[in-house]
């Protein structure tokens, strides 16, 4: 586990957890592949217990992924970090996810798979009411 504090004269700190490893921070997952864009997904979760459930579904999610190499030459998790809400009793705070995809045609295809229905009911399942998520995607420019 490694954190990661960000200062900004003015603007209160902010800690990142990293609570689960991805290709970004490991080599042989990464094995030589290339993304060619990125997606950022952010879920905010208003008490420890819900974000508690939500890295817990990512790990169990990530055993499952791994368990079909094929698909991880198409996508894979980058590391997953927990920004804790500051102050907030509650223990509430921000899951951060990073996806890499390597195929073009997958990325196109699949990119939108977080609002989807089945998506969406396990937001439901989870805590995290669909406007408490936030997905951007990014293309890496052509080397």
């Amino acid at each position: 586990m490694s954190t990661l504090t960000m200062y900004d004269p003015g603007v209160e700190p902010v800690t990142r957890v990293r609570v689960l490893v991805g290709e970004d921070d490991d080599e042989t997952r990464r094995d030589g592949k290339t993304a060619i864009a990125f997606s950022d997904c952010r879920y905010y979760c208003p008490d420890h217990k819900t974000a508690k459930r939500v890295i817990e579904a990512l790990r169990d999610s990530d055993e499952r992924l791994r368990a079909r190499p094929e698909e991880l030459m198409l996508w894979d998790w980058q590391s997953t970090y927990f920004e804790a809400e500051t102050g907030d009793p509650q223990g509430g705070g921000t899951v951060l996810l990073g996806v890499a995809w390597y195929d073009e045609d997958f990325y196109t295809e699949r990119k939108g798979a977080w609002f989807g229905a089945m998506h969406k009911r396990i937001y439901t399942e989870l805590g995290v009411p669909l406007e408490n998520v936030e997905v951007t995607h990014w293309r890496r420019d052509a080397a």
